[in-house]
Protein backbone atom coordinates (compact mmCIF):
# COMPACT_ATOMS: atom_id res chain seq x y z
CA UNK A 1 0.00 0.00 0.00
CA UNK A 2 1.57 3.49 -0.87
CA UNK A 3 2.45 5.98 1.54
CA UNK A 4 -0.20 8.25 0.04
CA UNK A 5 -2.85 6.39 0.62
CA UNK A 6 -1.86 5.66 4.21
CA UNK A 7 -1.68 8.50 5.29
CA UNK A 8 -5.56 9.65 3.25
CA UNK A 9 -6.50 7.02 5.41
CA UNK A 10 -5.48 7.73 8.73
CA UNK A 11 -6.25 11.50 8.08
CA UNK A 12 -9.68 10.57 7.56
CA UNK A 13 -9.55 8.42 10.97
CA UNK A 14 -8.28 10.46 13.47
CA UNK A 15 -9.87 8.24 16.68
CA UNK A 16 -7.38 5.32 14.50
CA UNK A 17 -5.00 7.21 14.19
CA UNK A 18 -4.93 8.49 17.95
CA UNK A 19 -4.74 5.01 19.14
CA UNK A 20 -1.18 4.18 16.90
CA UNK A 21 0.22 6.97 18.42
CA UNK A 22 -1.03 7.01 21.54
CA UNK A 23 -1.99 10.99 21.26
CA UNK A 24 -5.61 11.92 21.56
CA UNK A 25 -5.61 14.73 18.64
CA UNK A 26 -8.01 17.48 18.49
CA UNK A 27 -7.19 18.64 15.18
CA UNK A 28 -4.98 18.61 12.23
CA UNK A 29 -2.61 21.19 12.22
CA UNK A 30 -1.43 20.45 8.65
CA UNK A 31 -0.20 18.03 5.96
CA UNK A 32 2.80 18.50 3.31
CA UNK A 33 3.86 21.61 4.76
CA UNK A 34 6.75 22.97 2.63
CA UNK A 35 9.78 23.74 4.99
CA UNK A 36 13.73 24.63 4.65
CA UNK A 37 14.06 21.19 6.14
CA UNK A 38 12.05 19.44 4.32
CA UNK A 39 8.75 18.70 3.77
CA UNK A 40 6.65 17.46 6.86
CA UNK A 41 4.12 14.62 6.20
CA UNK A 42 1.82 15.59 8.86
CA UNK A 43 1.22 18.07 12.10
CA UNK A 44 -1.13 16.88 14.90
CA UNK A 45 -2.32 18.96 17.78
CA UNK A 46 -4.03 17.71 21.28
CA UNK A 47 -6.40 20.02 23.34
CA UNK A 48 -3.72 21.49 25.44
CA UNK A 49 -2.14 23.06 22.17
CA UNK A 50 1.03 20.54 22.19
CA UNK A 51 2.04 19.20 18.69
CA UNK A 52 3.50 15.92 17.44
CA UNK A 53 5.32 16.59 13.71
CA UNK A 54 4.80 12.87 12.41
CA UNK A 55 7.36 11.19 9.63
CA UNK A 56 5.35 8.52 8.25
CA UNK A 57 6.45 5.41 6.45
CA UNK A 58 5.23 2.07 4.91
CA UNK A 59 8.28 -1.23 5.79
CA UNK A 60 11.43 -0.02 6.93
CA UNK A 61 13.05 -3.11 5.83
CA UNK A 62 15.51 -1.61 3.35
CA UNK A 63 18.80 0.45 5.10
CA UNK A 64 18.56 3.24 2.72
CA UNK A 65 14.92 3.88 3.12
CA UNK A 66 15.47 3.90 7.27
CA UNK A 67 18.49 6.24 6.61
CA UNK A 68 16.55 8.64 4.95
CA UNK A 69 13.65 8.68 7.35
CA UNK A 70 15.82 9.49 10.20
CA UNK A 71 17.81 12.18 8.19
CA UNK A 72 14.43 13.96 7.76
CA UNK A 73 12.90 13.56 11.22
CA UNK A 74 16.31 14.89 12.84
CA UNK A 75 15.93 17.72 10.29
CA UNK A 76 12.33 18.22 11.61
CA UNK A 77 13.52 19.28 14.88
CA UNK A 78 14.68 22.15 13.46
CA UNK A 79 11.13 23.23 13.13
CA UNK A 80 8.57 24.22 15.76
CA UNK A 81 5.33 25.94 15.58
CA UNK A 82 4.50 25.23 19.33
CA UNK A 83 6.11 25.82 22.70
CA UNK A 84 5.48 22.21 23.25
CA UNK A 85 6.69 20.16 20.27
CA UNK A 86 7.24 16.32 19.80
CA UNK A 87 8.41 14.52 16.93
CA UNK A 88 7.54 10.95 15.91
CA UNK A 89 7.89 8.03 13.42
CA UNK A 90 5.27 6.09 12.59
CA UNK A 91 5.67 2.89 10.04
CA UNK A 92 4.41 -0.30 9.60
CA UNK A 93 4.04 -2.84 11.87
CA UNK A 94 5.11 -5.25 9.08
CA UNK A 95 8.82 -4.35 9.35
CA UNK A 96 10.90 -7.20 10.22
CA UNK A 97 12.02 -7.55 13.72
CA UNK A 98 16.00 -6.69 12.71
CA UNK A 99 14.80 -3.23 11.32
CA UNK A 100 12.57 -2.62 13.86
CA UNK A 101 15.04 -2.97 16.43
CA UNK A 102 17.04 -0.29 15.04
CA UNK A 103 14.65 1.95 14.19
CA UNK A 104 13.64 1.90 18.16
CA UNK A 105 17.43 2.32 18.74
CA UNK A 106 17.49 5.65 17.16
CA UNK A 107 14.29 6.96 18.88
CA UNK A 108 15.78 6.39 22.43
CA UNK A 109 19.12 7.80 21.25
CA UNK A 110 17.45 11.09 19.61
CA UNK A 111 14.44 11.30 21.73
CA UNK A 112 12.38 10.74 18.64
CA UNK A 113 8.55 8.75 19.59
CA UNK A 114 8.25 5.55 17.99
CA UNK A 115 4.97 4.24 16.67
CA UNK A 116 3.38 1.64 14.77
CA UNK A 117 0.49 0.29 12.61
CA UNK A 118 -0.87 -2.28 10.79
CA UNK A 119 -0.60 -2.59 6.90
CA UNK A 120 -3.27 -5.35 6.61
CA UNK A 121 -5.79 -2.58 9.58
CA UNK A 122 -4.71 0.53 7.25
CA UNK A 123 -6.15 -1.65 3.75
CA UNK A 124 -9.96 -2.32 5.98
CA UNK A 125 -10.06 0.71 6.62
CA UNK A 126 -9.65 2.44 3.54
CA UNK A 127 -12.23 0.38 1.97
CA UNK A 128 -14.80 1.40 4.86
CA UNK A 129 -13.57 4.67 3.96
CA UNK A 130 -14.18 4.50 0.61
CA UNK A 131 -17.53 3.19 1.33
CA UNK A 132 -18.63 5.37 4.05
CA UNK A 133 -17.62 8.60 1.94
CA UNK A 134 -18.83 7.72 -0.98
CA UNK A 135 -22.22 6.42 0.52
CA UNK A 136 -22.56 3.75 -2.51
CA UNK A 137 -22.10 0.78 -0.92
CA UNK A 138 -23.99 -2.12 -1.92
CA UNK A 139 -25.34 0.00 -5.01
CA UNK A 140 -24.62 -0.68 -8.58
CA UNK A 141 -23.81 2.75 -8.59
CA UNK A 142 -20.93 2.31 -12.01
CA UNK A 143 -17.31 3.91 -11.28
CA UNK A 144 -16.79 7.22 -12.53
CA UNK A 145 -15.64 7.78 -17.19
CA UNK A 146 -13.66 10.21 -18.73
CA UNK A 147 -15.44 11.31 -21.97
CA UNK A 148 -14.37 14.69 -23.58
CA UNK A 149 -17.03 16.38 -22.69
CA UNK A 150 -15.76 19.56 -22.05
CA UNK A 151 -19.25 21.53 -21.36
CA UNK A 152 -22.76 20.99 -21.14
CA UNK A 153 -24.00 23.69 -23.74
CA UNK A 154 -22.70 21.13 -26.25
CA UNK A 155 -26.27 19.80 -26.01
CA UNK A 156 -27.37 23.28 -27.87
CA UNK A 157 -25.78 21.78 -31.09
CA UNK A 158 -27.11 18.22 -31.12
CA UNK A 159 -30.76 19.24 -30.26
CA UNK A 160 -31.02 22.10 -32.51
CA UNK A 161 -32.35 20.36 -35.65
CA UNK A 162 -35.09 19.05 -32.95
CA UNK A 163 -36.08 23.03 -33.93
CA UNK A 164 -35.08 23.36 -37.22
CA UNK A 165 -36.71 20.38 -38.61
CA UNK A 166 -39.90 20.74 -35.84
CA UNK A 167 -40.65 17.40 -35.04
CA UNK A 168 -40.14 14.98 -32.45
CA UNK A 169 -38.89 11.90 -34.22
CA UNK A 170 -35.18 12.67 -36.31
CA UNK A 171 -33.26 9.62 -37.98
CA UNK A 172 -29.46 9.78 -37.20
CA UNK A 173 -28.69 11.77 -40.23
CA UNK A 174 -30.91 14.65 -39.80
CA UNK A 175 -29.61 14.38 -36.05
CA UNK A 176 -26.25 14.72 -37.65
CA UNK A 177 -27.25 17.80 -39.04
CA UNK A 178 -24.43 20.46 -37.58
CA UNK A 179 -21.84 17.33 -37.51
CA UNK A 180 -19.46 16.68 -40.57
CA UNK A 181 -21.59 12.79 -40.45
CA UNK A 182 -23.06 10.16 -37.79
CA UNK A 183 -20.09 8.48 -38.09
CA UNK A 184 -17.30 10.80 -36.28
CA UNK A 185 -16.43 10.43 -32.55
CA UNK A 186 -17.47 14.12 -32.04
CA UNK A 187 -21.09 13.06 -32.92
CA UNK A 188 -21.10 10.30 -30.95
CA UNK A 189 -19.76 12.19 -28.26
CA UNK A 190 -22.98 14.75 -27.95
CA UNK A 191 -25.18 11.40 -28.84
CA UNK A 192 -24.01 9.96 -25.74
CA UNK A 193 -23.92 13.28 -23.72
CA UNK A 194 -27.85 14.22 -24.75
CA UNK A 195 -28.91 9.93 -24.06
CA UNK A 196 -27.25 10.46 -20.92
CA UNK A 197 -29.05 14.24 -20.23
CA UNK A 198 -32.17 11.74 -21.26
CA UNK A 199 -32.74 14.82 -23.52
CA UNK A 200 -33.45 12.31 -26.04
CA UNK A 201 -34.37 8.64 -26.53
CA UNK A 202 -33.52 6.10 -29.28
CA UNK A 203 -36.22 3.64 -30.54
CA UNK A 204 -36.76 2.01 -33.59
CA UNK A 205 -38.09 4.92 -35.59
CA UNK A 206 -34.49 6.87 -34.92
CA UNK A 207 -34.28 9.18 -31.51
CA UNK A 208 -37.19 11.12 -30.40
CA UNK A 209 -36.83 14.11 -28.31
CA UNK A 210 -38.35 13.50 -24.71
CA UNK A 211 -40.38 15.62 -22.76
CA UNK A 212 -37.40 17.59 -21.10
CA UNK A 213 -35.30 17.88 -24.09
CA UNK A 214 -38.42 19.77 -25.72
CA UNK A 215 -38.80 21.81 -22.38
CA UNK A 216 -34.78 22.79 -23.39
CA UNK A 217 -34.86 23.33 -26.72
CA UNK A 218 -38.12 25.97 -26.17
CA UNK A 219 -35.60 27.78 -23.78
CA UNK A 220 -32.81 28.19 -25.96
CA UNK A 221 -30.60 31.40 -25.16
CA UNK A 222 -32.01 34.36 -27.85
CA UNK A 223 -28.21 34.59 -29.49
CA UNK A 224 -28.75 30.48 -31.03
CA UNK A 225 -30.10 31.53 -34.27
CA UNK A 226 -27.68 33.89 -35.31
CA UNK A 227 -24.43 31.84 -33.08
CA UNK A 228 -22.02 30.49 -35.76
CA UNK A 229 -20.94 28.22 -33.30
CA UNK A 230 -23.60 26.69 -31.55
CA UNK A 231 -21.89 24.31 -28.86
CA UNK A 232 -20.38 28.48 -27.54
CA UNK A 233 -23.65 29.46 -26.69
CA UNK A 234 -24.61 29.67 -22.81
CA UNK A 235 -27.35 27.32 -21.13
CA UNK A 236 -29.97 29.72 -19.82
CA UNK A 237 -31.07 29.95 -16.45
CA UNK A 238 -34.50 27.88 -17.60
CA UNK A 239 -32.33 24.94 -19.20
CA UNK A 240 -29.97 24.78 -16.50
CA UNK A 241 -33.11 24.53 -14.03
CA UNK A 242 -34.05 21.46 -16.55
CA UNK A 243 -30.71 19.52 -16.26
CA UNK A 244 -30.73 19.80 -12.24
CA UNK A 245 -34.21 18.32 -12.52
CA UNK A 246 -32.80 15.54 -14.28
CA UNK A 247 -29.84 14.82 -12.67
CA UNK A 248 -31.53 14.30 -9.70
CA UNK A 249 -34.06 12.17 -11.15
CA UNK A 250 -32.39 9.13 -9.28
CA UNK A 251 -31.41 7.81 -12.72
CA UNK A 252 -28.14 6.87 -12.87
CA UNK A 253 -26.36 7.65 -16.07
CA UNK A 254 -22.94 7.74 -16.86
CA UNK A 255 -22.55 11.87 -17.07
CA UNK A 256 -24.76 12.01 -13.75
CA UNK A 257 -22.50 9.84 -11.76
CA UNK A 258 -19.39 11.25 -13.23
CA UNK A 259 -21.24 14.63 -11.65
CA UNK A 260 -21.98 12.88 -8.66
CA UNK A 261 -18.27 11.89 -7.91
CA UNK A 262 -16.93 14.77 -8.98
CA UNK A 263 -18.76 15.97 -5.80
CA UNK A 264 -17.55 13.76 -3.29
CA UNK A 265 -14.38 14.21 -4.77
CA UNK A 266 -14.68 17.76 -3.60
CA UNK A 267 -16.16 16.62 -0.35
CA UNK A 268 -13.41 14.36 0.83
CA UNK A 269 -10.35 16.81 -0.42
CA UNK A 270 -12.29 19.91 1.02
CA UNK A 271 -12.03 21.41 -2.76
CA UNK A 272 -8.60 22.44 -1.87
CA UNK A 273 -6.76 21.03 -4.72
CA UNK A 274 -8.19 20.82 -8.54
CA UNK A 275 -5.46 20.05 -10.96
CA UNK A 276 -4.75 23.05 -13.22
CA UNK A 277 -1.44 20.84 -15.07
CA UNK A 278 -2.11 17.72 -16.83
CA UNK A 279 1.06 16.30 -14.53
CA UNK A 280 0.26 16.66 -11.10
CA UNK A 281 1.37 14.94 -7.95
CA UNK A 282 1.33 11.72 -8.14
CA UNK A 283 0.56 10.59 -4.10
CA UNK A 284 -2.76 13.14 -5.27
CA UNK A 285 -3.82 11.02 -8.63
CA UNK A 286 -2.91 7.85 -6.05
CA UNK A 287 -5.55 9.13 -3.51
CA UNK A 288 -8.56 10.14 -6.70
CA UNK A 289 -7.97 6.84 -8.23
CA UNK A 290 -8.11 4.98 -5.15
CA UNK A 291 -11.48 6.85 -4.39
CA UNK A 292 -12.49 6.20 -7.91
CA UNK A 293 -11.66 2.77 -8.15
CA UNK A 294 -10.13 3.46 -11.12
CA UNK A 295 -6.24 3.18 -12.53
CA UNK A 296 -5.89 7.07 -14.55
CA UNK A 297 -2.50 8.51 -15.40
CA UNK A 298 -2.13 11.93 -14.52
CA UNK A 299 -3.54 13.65 -18.12
CA UNK A 300 -7.28 11.23 -17.68
CA UNK A 301 -7.53 12.13 -14.34
CA UNK A 302 -6.82 15.84 -14.73
CA UNK A 303 -9.05 16.27 -17.67
CA UNK A 304 -11.49 14.09 -15.53
CA UNK A 305 -11.55 16.05 -12.60
CA UNK A 306 -11.86 19.75 -15.09
CA UNK A 307 -14.66 18.78 -17.50
CA UNK A 308 -16.71 17.44 -14.30
CA UNK A 309 -15.74 20.96 -12.49
CA UNK A 310 -17.06 22.81 -16.08
CA UNK A 311 -20.15 20.94 -15.69
CA UNK A 312 -20.46 21.72 -12.01
CA UNK A 313 -19.69 25.65 -12.61
CA UNK A 314 -22.14 25.57 -15.04
CA UNK A 315 -24.86 24.51 -13.46
CA UNK A 316 -23.93 26.76 -10.84
CA UNK A 317 -22.95 24.00 -8.24
CA UNK A 318 -19.37 25.04 -7.62
CA UNK A 319 -17.13 28.30 -7.90
CA UNK A 320 -13.35 27.99 -8.59
CA UNK A 321 -10.77 30.29 -7.54
CA UNK A 322 -7.70 30.64 -9.96
CA UNK A 323 -4.39 30.58 -8.30
CA UNK A 324 -0.52 30.54 -9.22
CA UNK A 325 0.03 27.20 -8.12
CA UNK A 326 -0.45 23.82 -9.83
CA UNK A 327 -4.11 23.58 -7.85
CA UNK A 328 -7.42 25.73 -7.63
CA UNK A 329 -9.50 26.33 -4.87
CA UNK A 330 -13.12 24.93 -5.34
CA UNK A 331 -16.22 26.01 -2.93
CA UNK A 332 -19.40 24.33 -3.49
CA UNK A 333 -22.05 27.25 -3.70
CA UNK A 334 -25.66 26.85 -1.33
CA UNK A 335 -27.17 24.85 -4.54
CA UNK A 336 -24.68 22.69 -4.88
CA UNK A 337 -24.76 21.67 -1.38
CA UNK A 338 -28.18 21.11 -1.87
CA UNK A 339 -27.82 19.41 -4.94
CA UNK A 340 -25.05 17.27 -3.17
CA UNK A 341 -27.66 16.33 -0.31
CA UNK A 342 -30.09 15.24 -2.63
CA UNK A 343 -28.08 12.57 -4.13
CA UNK A 344 -26.79 11.51 -0.74
CA UNK A 345 -30.16 10.81 0.23
CA UNK A 346 -30.98 9.06 -3.22
CA UNK A 347 -28.53 6.53 -2.21
CA UNK A 348 -28.97 6.18 1.00
CA UNK A 349 -32.38 5.21 0.06
CA UNK A 350 -31.65 3.05 -2.06
CA UNK A 351 -29.28 1.67 -0.11
CA UNK A 352 -32.10 0.89 2.59
CA UNK A 353 -34.51 -0.13 0.11
CA UNK A 354 -31.76 -3.11 -0.53
CA UNK A 355 -31.00 -3.88 2.85
CA UNK A 356 -34.43 -3.80 4.50
CA UNK A 357 -34.94 -5.57 7.10
CA UNK A 358 -37.99 -8.53 7.32
CA UNK A 359 -37.38 -10.16 10.37
CA UNK A 360 -40.06 -8.41 11.64
CA UNK A 361 -42.66 -10.71 9.65
CA UNK A 362 -41.19 -13.72 10.79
Amino acid sequence: MRESLVQWTLLKNLDFLSKQLDFKIASKGGQEITTDFGRIDFILENQKKNQLIVELETLLDARNKREYCFNQVLNYKNVSYSDKTDYCILYADETNQKAKSIVSDFGKANEILIKTYSINEVKKLFTSTVERLSLSFGLSLSKPANYTICFLRWLNKILKPYRDFGKRILNEKELAYYFTSANTTNFKCYLRLALDFEMIFQNKDGYSISNDGLEYIQNYNPNIDVASNLSSVDLTNEQKKILLRVITNGNWTAHKVNIYWFLRFLEITNGEWLPNIKNFEKHKLDIVNGLFNVSYRTRTMYEFLNFACNWCMELGLVDRIKSNTNYDRIYLTPLGIEINNVFSLDLQLKKNRLNLNFKYLD
